[in-house]
């Protein structure tokens, strides 16, 4: 679990010193996926309160994740600051394309598309049919991520797809809105389905 108190601290340094945003970037290759996660919403919080500061990098860093796509975190990171930095959004839904198809960074791209859609849906229509055909995936992680989705954007038309995966007891690590989470397919698809069906009938 990460503590809002860990990621205060890391947004607090790189606003005393900008050069410590280095080292929140190189959290977006660490191995594990809390860490990955926390980078990325550091820089979404600093995106959000010092727009600015990501603005005068934006080039030298996030556009290096576009020339190797070699970034595990790189999809989360900018899906946080496309979220919290909407002048930056168009370009950075593009850059997001460019992670549907690369394996390290595809259960990223889900959140980071889900996490710009939950703020801006207008923007990300476009993805919705990809995150469903997701539920059919092979990788389990990638199902998962997009199960969840499902779920947080409220796509009713996902349910049958869904509904396949209501006994598939294998344990899956996801990340949620603000934390990484271990669960199983099988307790992802009945909250969402729970959640889904829910809004279909109201």
């Amino acid at each position: 679990m990460i503590s809002e108190s860990e990621i205060d601290h890391l947004v607090a340094s790189c606003l005393d010193n900008p050069k410590c945003l280095k080292t929140v970037v190189t959290l977006l290759y660490d191995l594990e996926m809390s860490n990955r996660l926390m980078a990325a919403k550091v820089l979404g919080e600093i995106a959000r309160v010092r727009p600015d500061l990501i603005r005068k990098r934006w080039q030298r860093i996030f556009y290096a994740f576009d020339d190797t796509m070699s970034c595990w975190g790189a999809a989360e990171a900018l899906g946080e600051i496309g979220r919290n930095l909407p002048d930056l959004r168009g370009k950075i839904i593009l850059l997001l394309k460019k992670f549907e198809k690369d394996d390290a960074s595809c259960q990223g791209y889900i959140w980071a598309i889900t996490r710009i859609a939950q703020v801006d849906r207008s923007k990300c229509e476009q993805f919705i049919p990809e995150i469903i055909r997701f539920i059919n995936a092979k990788d389990i992680c990638l199902k998962a991520q997009a199960i969840w989705s499902a779920k947080e954007l409220g796509l009713p038309e996902a349910v049958p797809f869904v509904e396949k995966n209501v006994d598939d007891a294998r344990e899956v690590m996801i990340y949620s809105n603000n934390s990484v989470v271990k669960t199983t397919i099988r307790s992802l698809a009945r909250e969402t389905l729970e959640v889904l069906q829910v809004k279909e009938g109201a």
